[in-house]
């Protein structure tokens, strides 16, 4: 049993054998550039400015690849109102995500927003799954500014995990699109 547990998290500790050099590549499950929700039937919505989306620039370090803990990058998250940008405070990814097993890998990302009146700040906490193909989906995303949590996407399970807006309007994966597409 104890062979096994060691076999697991070695598993889920290996990172990528050519990951770029420059520190600023994202997660390994989880490259960093602009996501933008899928359409119900599953298409793609690159370049449809309605569409809702999130942008992630995590600054991993080249001796930790699999996550980051500080001053990590930002993460720019439009669902359906004005962008609001979080200052990463934390990244981490649990495993590369494996496309022979059909599997998701669920990542951390977690923030902090200070608003420009000068109030508290807002501390964002977010799950991430990333699939083999590419896609991201946002699982839940919980704000804070030391009162009640404020539940931005929360998970429901119908039949596997996916997230929901707090109207109940279940979330399509997010495509990872293109470079200069919006």
């Amino acid at each position: 049993m104890l062979a096994l547990s060691g076999l697991i998290i070695a598993g889920l500790l290996q990172t990528p054998a050519a990951a770029p050099a420059d520190g600023l590549h994202g997660l390994p499950s989880l490259p960093n550039g602009h996501y933008v929700e899928r359409t119900a039937d599953g298409g793609s919505a690159c370049g449809d400015a309605s569409a809702r989306w999130f942008d992630l620039d995590v600054r991993v370090p080249d001796n930790n690849p699999g996550g980051v803990d500080g001053h990590a990058g930002e993460l720019a998250l439009a669902l359906g109102a004005d962008p609001v940008v979080y200052q990463l405070t934390y990244a981490l990814a649990f495993a590369e995500p494996d496309p022979m097993f059909n599997m998701r890998t669920m990542n951390m990302v977690d923030g902090t927003f200070a608003p420009a009146d000068g109030s508290a700040p807002y501390v964002l906490r977010t799950s991430i799954l990333a699939s083999a193909n590419g896609d991201a989906e946002i699982v839940s995303a919980t704000a804070s500014d030391g009162g009640p949590p404020i539940h931005l996407i929360s998970t429901v399970r119908t039949p596997e995990v996916h997230g929901t807006l707090s109207n109940g309007t279940v979330l399509q994966p997010f495509q990872l699109c293109p470079a200069g597409t919006n």
